[in-house]
């Protein structure tokens, strides 16, 4: 690969800022290129990429095969732009081979055929392979949209952003045809309608940007933000240019660069000075959602690129640039001593003048090209990246990948992944670079899961810390496990900040709830079987395999589960069942899209599980009260008091949906449990003669009286239990239409409630 790499990108994105006009209505306009216009010449394509690919190997043909089949595919298909559609994933291939430098017959095959499976309805992942083999197939799966019809719009895209992150995690080139099929797209945005444009606009800020930044594609990363963002914000964007050529021509910026150069120029060392200001995506704030002028640390980088390949020489300016300016104490960072996780090598410091701070980085050239290119560089089966490095990436996608949350809080694991980071050393010297914030549990899951799962604490700088503890700059960590397993909870996957703590403790709630789930919906199944008087053995007949395979589960286990988690109907697996049977009319169970009277299946509860179980707050039910029924879903339990209104308006929750619930008032819980609780309009004197009879078992920790937004009095109260016998003796002496539970965690775990934490609720 050619040294510079993505750099012609980057200046293209500088001359953008430069001479882009923002136009009110439209946001960015760019030049339209040939490939977006009526014609594609498909010749001069075929010239111009002949030129980046070597005929000696053995796979040159390959891609002008795939060039052949993809324009046979496509034909007749076109763009908003009015172009042949061709001209898309040619010019997708075009952007990985001029602008990225590759020169792989493979990847850029795959890049001509990433949409065919999606837009040509006869044509399969298995023609694919069998015509151009399975590495091409696989990258092409990978970049396949998913079409589950069912699920809505969020869902599908959360799905296909999963495909995408599990397959990179094991062929990258599926995410660097990704970015370049992106890139392209966002060229030719103002093509289509506003709506379409602010959504892919903003998945790429939430997205594809980050990600391109954690592969250390700075480049990239600047133009992907650049567009997307002109699309999002275009006054703002607009704003913020014009801020940024200002700052850019300021006498400051022109003195410290004076100041560098005279500092090189007296020493004789042969450097190149490079002046960048901060592009649109250092302004854009991902919690917002907007572009803040104030945004950034420092509006200005200062990069010296030496000639040296001397590595000492980085240190040795670094010594000229102290002397030389007022730096901010504690400000340098050596990557080059302690690489970053992505390879990226550098000294940093920051320098103070006039008010304002700016970032100085010391590099060699070899530095500026990896930071420049990241893995692009080493692109040749990853042979130039270190196992460690290759199994970092691989790992982050796979988490990313695999995670089991909502859509946002996947999305917050690829933002996550080039936040400001600080370093920590292990008790032997080693340095881990983790996200500011991070806690004790970042640093044992980014030494080994292992470690993670097991950890109840640490020795932070020889000092015991719980699990936590948010760690700071130099930081050393020595991690303390137990025989048990970490007790996680939703709490604390919030509070952690690395993508690989996050993704753990999310795969250690997702087993819970699928066991809770599988065992609920192995309850509800039985208790239809029963209903309908068949015998328990009916699960292991032959009709039964049978609807297993109509309703595409691969065992019993699967269908309870999907029971359990209210994505399959027991009645309709009873209604499949006494048709696959045969019975006659007065046995067979009515249609169950006819609206009829259900009796009501049971769920039991032996414990409260913060991952499986939460109080509904439009209607407040109370642990252990009478009346209460549950909602299964895939993302646990919700209690509700039978009479409430949102269940079946807001909701829309049809009687089959609904479960009696079943407190198990005899068993004692494992852990106890401590119980935020709100009890509104009333006072502590009305309060403290019902609780003054209670056993001594109850411990009531806090209690005191508040004034609600509206002026009402309020009782807070924390009170620790040890099973539902005990929650069913207290709140029945409590108001049951003013009492509600808070918040719920276990006594003394990494989830406990904090006096500080409470919110007055009205």
């Amino acid at each position: 690969m050619a040294p510079g790499g993505l750099y012609l990108l980057n200046l293209k994105i500088e001359a953008m800022e430069e001479l882009t006009g923002l136009g009110e209505k439209e946001g960015i306009a760019f030049p339209v290129s040939a490939a977006d216009m009526h014609l594609f010449d498909i010749d001069a394509y075929r010239t111009r990429m002949s030129r980046f690919l070597d005929p000696a190997n053995s796979n040159y043909s390959l891609f002008f095969e795939a060039l052949d089949f993809a324009c046979e595919l496509h034909a007749g298909q076109r763009r908003k732009s009015g172009a042949p559609y061709i001209s898309h994933p040619c010019a997708v291939a075009e952007i990985l081979a001029r602008e990225m430098h590759f020169r792989d017959p493979v990847l850029l095959a795959a890049a001509l055929l990433h949409d065919v499976v999606e837009d040509v309805p006869w044509i399969s992942i298995e023609d694919i392979e069998n015509r151009f083999g399975p590495k091409i197939a696989e990258l092409v799966d990978g970049l396949t949209k998913l079409a589950r019809y069912h699920l809505d719009r969020a869902a599908l895209k959360d799905l296909t952003h999963s495909k995408i992150f599990i397959s990179a995690s094991r062929r990258l080139g599926v995410l660097i045809i990704k970015l370049a099929d992106r890139l392209h797209n966002l060229r030719t945005l103002h093509f289509l309608p506003q709506t379409k444009r602010q959504r892919i606009a903003q998945e790429t800020v939430e997205v594809y940007a980050p990600i391109a930044a954690r592969l250390n594609l700075f480049p990239l990363k600047r133009e992907l933000y650049h567009l997307a963002l002109s699309f999002l914000y275009p006054k703002k964007s607009k704003k913020i240019l014009h801020l940024v050529r200002e700052i850019r021509g300021s006498k400051d910026v022109a003195e410290i660069e004076a100041t560098l150069g005279n500092l090189l120029s007296q020493k004789g060392l042969a450097a190149e000075l490079r002046t960048r200001p901060k592009g649109l995506g250092s302004y854009y704030s991902p919690l917002k959602r907007t572009l803040d002028p104030l945004f950034p640390e420092n509006y200005v980088d200062f990069a010296i690129i030496l000639k040296s390949d001397d590595v000492l020489t980085c240190y040795s300016v670094l010594g000229l640039v102290s002397n030389g300016f007022a730096t901010i104490p504690r400000s340098v960072r050596d990557f080059i001593a302690n690489p970053k996780p992505n390879g990226y090598r550098s000294l940093h410091i920051r320098i103070h003048l006039s008010g304002n701070n700016y970032l100085v980085k010391i590099r060699t050239a070899d530095m500026e090209d990896f930071t420049n290119n990241g893995v692009l560089r080493a692109w040749d089966a990853q042979k130039g990246l270190s196992d460690d490095h290759w199994q970092e990436i691989s790992e982050l996608l796979r988490d990313i990948g695999e995670y089991g949350g909502a859509a946002p809080q996947r999305k917050a694991l690829i933002r996550l992944s080039q936040t400001e980071e600080i370093f920590t050393y292990s008790p032997l010297g080693d340095i881990y670079y983790l996200p500011k914030g991070s806690i004790v549990l970042d640093f044992a899951y980014r030494i080994h899961s292992d470690l993670g799962d097991y950890c109840e604490g640490a020795l932070v700088n020889t000092v015991w810390s719980p699990v936590t503890r948010e760690l700071t700059d130099g930081d050393t960590v020595e991690v303390l496990t137990s025989p048990e397993p970490l007790d996680v909870d939703p709490d604390l996957e919030a509070l952690c900040k690395t993508p690989k703590a996050r993704a753990a403790i999310n795969r250690h709630l997702q087993q819970r709830r699928l066991q809770f789930a599988q065992q609920a919906g192995k309850d509800i199944l039985l208790q239809e079987i029963v209903r309908h008087k068949l015998p328990s053995s009916v699960l292991e007949s032959e009709n039964f395999r049978l609807i297993l395979e109509i309703l595409n589960l691969k065992d019993l286990q699967e269908l309870y589960i999907h029971i359990g988690q209210d994505l399959i109907s027991p009645q309709l697996v009873l209604y499949y069942l006494e048709s696959a049977q045969g019975a006659d009319d007065s046995c067979r169970l009515p249609d169950p899209e006819m609206p009829i009277e259900y009796e009501h299946n049971l769920v039991g509860v032996s414990s409260l599980d913060k991952a499986i179980f939460k109080f509904a707050r439009c209607c407040n039910p109370l642990p252990g009260q009478e009346d209460v029924v549950a909602i299964l879903s895939e993302r646990g339990t919700a209690f509700h008091r039978r009479d409430c209104l949102d269940l079946h308006q807001r909701h829309s929750i049809q009687p089959q949906q609904i479960l009696d619930v079943r407190w198990n008032t005899r068993a004692v819980w494992r852990h106890p449990l401590d119980f935020r609780i709100q009890i509104l309009d009333q006072n502590l004197q009305d309060i403290l003669p019902r609780l003054s009879e209670l056993h001594e078992r109850i411990r009531i920790q806090q209690i005191s009286s508040a004034i609600d937004r509206h002026g009402n009095p309020t009782v807070l109260l924390n009170a620790i239990f040890r099973s539902f016998q005990e929650t069913k003796e207290f709140f029945s002496r409590l108001p049951a239409d003013r009492t509600l539970v808070d918040e719920f965690a276990r006594q003394g775990g990494p989830g406990r409630l904090l006096p500080d934490s409470r919110q007055i609720v009205s």
